[in-house]
């Protein structure tokens, strides 16, 4: 759900007097009461009596805005006009932290403040404590640009550029323009890292931020705003005067000849240009207004833009730069139209608008021309100019563009600097569309100041054409039409025919910023009819009438516009707001230029036109992207419109008679997402222009996403009798007041002919279908189909029986008062205006609910347990009381309901011999209100007489987890006639204590000792189990070595696994690697998976994972997979494929390491084995799982080693791969503690081996004469035992524990 005006723009215009206090507000036209006082009107136009002034401006902030404690605001700029303005910017702080786009604009005139714009953020809580660094949100800037180079690498290109640095990330706070349906509705905020992000590989420039807490990019705001991917670095075959050449020559040499020369321009014919003596030569420098052109020798803009400190100059010997010479096959004619449009350009701001270059303080205006090779662009970079020569030779026709030098050109790229240092428009949605439009209007305006090309109230037809002396497309008139829009794909009108919807998304360079360069076209517009004039019917169906003033006054309200006005984010109608404000601060309020400006966005689509509605107050919304009014239908008015801020429909009229009832509908369009909407309906009855009078109010509706929407209203007698207003308003989430200004919606006025009454004897028909509804013991929902009339319905008498219990206007009642468990009857008649009555309706009939007990019984008491027995116990307890009545008592033991009783006593059965129990009992009654626990009583079953036999032994004991001092034991339980109530664990022949559960953590071993040991199960009775099976455990050494985590075999169960279903089993055949048994997996279902866990892995850098596994009958690229849980979710770690990584038939060892670095190794991790092949048939036997934890360096890569050709004859067997003695060997056990068995299946050749450790170094050889090596004095580690049979090597790994 939004929230309207959480940001606060105070550049809106509205209709409204602001009061606070004794503060009067005064805004552009009329007045709106009760405005909430954090939310003032756009543009504040202050009581100058008040006497706020700019030392004192805290206090007026604190009465418009009501900041948080938090919040600060720091001047960053002061500067003043030619009007005698104080302008005075700060920038918004919470918490000493920038808020960025926050910025309030304070204007003052001999002190004292008249009025303040403002685009403020209200923060209230906010944590300005980031989770990463400025170094990581770096890193993720640059891999989310993603580019091969960026300027920070190249020193010198980079001192060129402005002196640009490496960013290192400023902290701001940034609102969340994602948060809600469009800027204006900012429901968050984000805090995060800003970074100037100059890319030269490919070419990109923009402010990227880097949420500060997870690190995703949250906004990209365009510096370079037409940037292009180049594949192409073009590399200079001349020698060049570099920068720094250039600035030494400058400093040797005693004196410098700055001359004016006649320049031939390739598109603005023969023009005076100023360019300096340098050698012999005449170069395009003026050093006077800082204008400096140069060749880029057509080198690309990439990796380091190598023009900018390796360039040519274009020289002439007698500063008479002809055609002749200049336009060559090269286009060098294009520079001297850089040169002349960047004069032009510096010129038009000195003298418009005593701006002194485009950074108000003298910057340099540098153009390189002859960028790259066929290149069809131009662009401003943040620092210099970068002109292409374009793809086509000249010829209309051939190829895209001429070299892209005009003078709108020029003008259009130095306008985005302007802008950049002015209200530093955002690039994206309306803010970067005005962006777009600005720069076009200096364009236009640049090219008629420097050539003069028509009169200022009308100039030459081409001034409006912005590029069209480059554009040589076939059929093109140039990019974009400023007095006619729409004829190259641009929209005219605020929401009409080529708009594009500004809350698009997230903006991005793929969707044009959500239509930046489409949405200018409506300032264009808006700027061409306040010079020039015009009238006609725009796209939503609004008649205008402008008459020009202009292009020296209108190109001077734009400026103030931009550079007093408005801010980042501002919107059209924040512009409109800022145009008439700043016709009124130029020119006198009430002036031609206030009407030109005003009509002009009534023209396109933006605001009411001048003077319009008569004198009844203002109302508008200022934005209808998402909804709009789209029908309005009363009497013989049934008019279909667009969407427009506000409609003045007042030539369309109805006849209303006084006495009699209507109704009017309401049809609502969304363009996207449906809102609930707010309806409101007044009638001017009395003809005093306004709707404050009461009665005047004829119907409103509370926000919903019905459509359409009805409402009945009856004209009151005693009328003007005259034509007279009706305004019609919706709002979004909320009901509209008649006069104010508002985000979301539409208002649009319409004309209604109020007549005399006329006679109405016509009763409505009987209403249908009364149906009953949510009957409880006191109230009823009636509802009914509603009736027609001649005039209109105006309400329904709803009876009870034959009582009339009051009227009601719409189709459904609710009746409260009733008694509950009783019988009623309902009946409804429909009314009109003129008191005519229909008959009555169906009859419904309804019974109430009965009364409702909410009250639980008291508390059990004295609950006692007697005659204990093996199995059984008595339960007894004293009973409870209630207000209605006990229906049973539930009986717990522990927390578990054994079920419910009626009594006050119980025997409970089932109980297990020697066995320690609780139990509680709670009361109940019918409502099923229930009570509190009863006392608890505990007490253990007795003993069962005469039990000799003792439990099942325990099986599958293993070890895992083994550390310097610690191992996990766990075992499969044992079963018992009675039960069993322990396992004791012994070490060697001593009893360490008994466990009641599975599994246990022996603690206190001593590292590098050989330990065993086994478990025995008991009863109550005291008899105990034989021993489980014995498992050995050597703890690590205290080296800090390997740890073996886990040891599998299967020879005397599953060791730890779990079984994963009917695709899995414990095997016993000649498919085992190792002794006798292994586990089987088949098919691909969930139960094909063995599974072990969960381990402690966090002390550990890598993990190995070693296997000896035998395939059987699976298809060629059938896999299975090796698998490990990180605490949150199986990640695959290793696939195996036959065909590609193994065979059918044949022995296997595998080895997967694990690393820390690319898995979260967390406490509870886990192991699985997972077979994916595609039938029963289909099967892998794995055998020998050692896992282990390394914490130093990780030890074995993976691996996957061929041992044997398996074993002959099995029926189905096929695949059997050729004798390899290459790893046709294993080793058991693995890790070793005392002997190493190997296992050579070809036993018929002499065998050497050499055992080495991690350094390389032998530590044991000798010839293989039996199976087994004794390893007992080596040191805990990891070696390589080497097989040789005098012809080949083989080699595999073993841990020594």
């Amino acid at each position: 759900m939004k929230k309207i005006n959480k940001i606060i723009f105070l550049l809106t215009l509205t209709a409204c007097l602001f009061s606070l206090g004794n503060t009067n507000a005064i805004a552009q036209n009329d007045s709106q009461q009760n405005r909430d006082v954090q939310k003032p009107s756009s543009l504040l136009v202050l009581n100058t009596s008040q006497n706020y002034t700019l030392q004192n401006a805290t206090v007026l902030f604190k009465a418009v805005l009501d900041p948080s404690s938090q919040t600060s605001f720091v001047p960053i700029k002061t500067e003043q006009d030619q009007l005698g303005y104080t302008h005075q910017k700060l920038q918004q702080y919470y918490n000493g932290v920038k808020v960025e786009f926050g910025t309030l604009i304070v204007h003052a005139k001999s002190d004292v403040v008249e009025s303040l714009s403002s685009e403020y953020y209200p923060i209230q809580e906010f944590d300005e404590i980031p989770a990463i660094t400025n170094a990581q949100a770096f890193s993720k800037a640059v891999s989310h640009i993603g580019a091969q180079k960026y300027m920070w690498e190249f020193a010198d290109a980079a001192e060129e550029m402005d002196n640009y640095q490496k960013p290192t990330g400023e902290l701001v706070i940034l609102p969340d323009f994602n948060s809600g349906r469009d800027v204006a509705d900012v429901q968050s905020y984000k805090l995060a890292y800003k970074f100037d992000m100059f890319a030269s590989n490919p070419i990109s420039r923009g402010n990227l931020y880097i949420d500060a807490i997870n690190g995703q990019a949250l906004f990209y705001d365009a510096i370079i705003k037409h940037a292009t991917s180049f594949g192409y670095l073009g590399e200079a075959q001349v020698i060049v005067e570099t920068e720094a050449d250039f600035c030494s020559r400058i400093e040797s040499e005693e004196a410098m000849a700055l001359v004016s020369g006649t320049a031939a321009t390739r598109y603005s014919g023969s023009r005076s240009i100023e360019t300096r003596l340098s050698g012999g030569s005449y170069i395009l420098e003026d050093i006077g207004r800082d204008v400096y052109t140069r060749d880029a020798l057509n080198q690309a803009p990439g990796n380091s833009y190598p023009y900018v400190s390796n360039y040519s100059q274009f020289t002439d010997n007698d500063n008479n730069w002809t055609s002749a010479e200049h336009n060559n096959s090269a286009k060098d004619d294009a520079a001297l139209d850089a040169h002349w449009g960047a004069m032009m350009t510096y010129d038009y701001w000195q003298s418009q608008h005593n701006r002194d270059s485009y950074n108000g303080s003298g910057a340099q205006i540098r153009s390189y021309v002859h960028v790259d090779n066929n290149y069809d662009n131009a662009f401003w970079n943040g620092s210099v100019m970068s002109y292409g020569d374009g793809s086509s030779n000249g010829s209309e026709g051939n190829g895209y563009f001429d070299a892209l030098t005009s003078i709108d050109v020029a003008a259009h790229e130095i306008g985005h600097a302007v802008t950049s240092f002015t209200a530093n428009l955002a690039y994206q949605r309306e803010s970067g569309g005005l962006n777009e439009g600005f720069s076009d209007i200096w364009g236009a305006a640049v090219e008629h100041f420097a050539k003069g090309n028509g009169s200022d109230t009308n100039p030459a037809s081409t001034v409006w054409l912005i590029g069209d002396e480059i554009d040589r497309r076939s059929g093109s008139a140039a990019l974009r039409s400023m007095s006619n829009p729409t004829s190259l794909g641009q929209p005219d009108t605020y929401g009409g025919t080529y708009w594009q919807n500004p809350n698009c998304g997230t903006p991005t360079n793929s969707n044009d910023y959500c239509g930046v360069h489409t949405n200018s076209g409506v300032l264009n517009y808006w700027y061409y009819l306040a010079v020039v004039g015009g009238s006609g019917t725009n796209d939503v169906g609004n008649a205008f009438n402008v008459s020009g003033v202009g292009m020296v006054k209108s190109s001077a309200i734009a400026y103030r516009t931009l550079n007093t006005y408005l801010s980042a984010n501002s919107t059209f109608a924040d512009a409109r707001t800022a145009a008439i404000q700043s016709a009124k601060d130029l020119y006198g309020a009430g002036g031609a230029e206030e009407q030109a400006v005003t009509n002009a966005w009534h023209a396109v689509g933006v605001g009411a036109a001048y003077g319009a509605p008569s004198n009844y107050c203002a109302s508008a919304s200022t934005n209808t992207n998402d909804e709009y009014i789209s029908r309005v239908q009363l009497g013989t008015i049934d008019n279909t419109s667009g969407a427009q801020f506000y409609s003045n429909f007042t030539s369309q009229s109805t006849d209303l008679n006084e006495g009699q009832g209507y109704t009017i509908t309401v049809t609502p369009t969304w363009n996207g997402t449906v809102y609930a909407e707010g309806y409101a309906v007044w009638i001017d009855y009395n003809d005093d222009q306004d709707f404050d009078d009461a009665g005047e109010l004829v119907w409103s509706k509370s926000a919903s996403t019905n459509t359409p929407n009805s409402g009945s209203f009856t004209v009151p007698t005693g009328t003007a009798g005259t034509a007279t207003r009706m305004r019609v308003s919706m709002k979004y989430n909320g009901v509209p007041t008649a006069c104010e200004t508002f985000t979301y919606g539409e208002v649009e006025d319409y004309t209604v002919n109020l007549g005399g009454s006329t006679a109405d004897t016509q009763a409505p028909s009987n209403p249908t279908s009364l149906a009953a509804s949510n009957t409880t013991q006191t109230t009823v929902d009636l509802s009914w189909n509603a009736s027609t009339d001649n005039v209109g319905v105006t309400g329904y008498d709803v009876y009870q029986g034959a009582s009339n219990l009051g009227t009601v206007t719409g189709t459904s009642a609710q009746i409260t008062g009733l008694t509950a468990s009783t019988a009623y009857s309902f009946s409804v008649r429909a009314r009109d205006a003129a008191g005519n009555v229909s008959g009555a309706s169906n009859t419904v009939n309804v019974t109430t609910s009965a009364s409702q007990d909410t009250q639980a019984p008291s508390n059990p008491t004295s609950l006692v347990a007697s005659n204990i027995a093996e199995t059984t116990v008595d339960l007894s307890w004293n009973a409870s009381s209630d207000n209605v009545g006990v229906t049973g008592y539930d009986v717990y033991q522990g927390a578990s309901n054994l079920g419910t009783v009626t009594g006050t006593s119980s025997q409970i059965t089932g109980l297990t011999a020697s066995t320690a129990y609780t139990f509680s009992v709670r009361a109940r009654d019918a409502a099923g209100n229930v009570s509190g626990d009863s006392n608890t009583v505990s007490f253990t079953t007795s003993a069962p007489a005469g039990d000799t036999q003792a439990p099942s032994v325990p099986v599958s004991l293993a070890a895992s987890n083994v550390t310097q001092t610690t191992v996990d034991l766990s075992w499969n339980a044992s079963t018992d006639n009675v039960g069993v109530t322990g396992y004791d664990v012994y070490q060697g022949a001593s009893n360490l204590g008994t466990v009641t559960g599975t599994s246990t953590q022996i603690t206190g071993l001593t590292a590098s000792t050989a330990y065993t040991f086994s478990v025995r199960a008991s009863d109550a009775a005291g008899n105990v189990s034989g021993a489980s099976n014995v498992v050995s455990v050597t703890t690590a050494g205290s080296g800090g070595g390997p740890t073996v985590l886990h040891q599998g075999f299967f020879e005397s169960g599953w060791d730890g696994w779990t079984d994963g279903g009917s695709d899995s089993s414990r095997y016993a055949g000649s498919r085992s690697s190792e002794g006798t048994y292994s586990i089987r997996l088949r098919d691909n279902t969930n139960s094909s998976t063995m599974t072990l866990g969960s381990f402690d892995v966090t002390s550990y850098n890598s993990i190995d994972v070693e296997f000896y596994f035998y395939a059987k009958s699976m298809e060629n690229n059938e896999d299975f997979w090796v698998q490990f849980y990180n605490g949150s979710n199986w990640q695959t770690v290793a696939t195996y494929a036959r065909g590609t990584d193994f065979n059918n038939n044949t022995f296997y060892s595998a080895t997967v390491n694990i690393d820390s670095g690319s898995y979260n190794f967390s406490s509870n991790a886990q192991f699985r084995f997972r077979n994916d092949a595609s039938g029963n048939n289909d099967q892998v036997y794995i055998d020998a799982v050692t896992i282990t934890g390394n914490s130093g360096a990780a030890f074995a890569p993976n691996s996957i080693n061929i041992l044997s050709n398996g074993v002959q004859g099995i029926v189905g067997d096929d695949d059997n791969a050729g004798f390899d003695f290459d790893d046709d060997f294993f080793l058991y056990p693995n890790p070793a503690q005392t002997v190493l068995n190997v296992k050579i299946l070809d036993v018929s050749e002499k065998f050497t081996f050499r055992i080495l450790n991690m350094l390389g170094q032998t530590v044991r050889n000798g010839n293989l004469s039996s199976t087994s090596i004794d390893v007992r004095d080596l040191q805990s580690g990891v070696y390589f035992i080497e097989i040789n049979d005098g012809e080949e090597l083989s080699t595999q790994r073993f841990i020594k524990n």
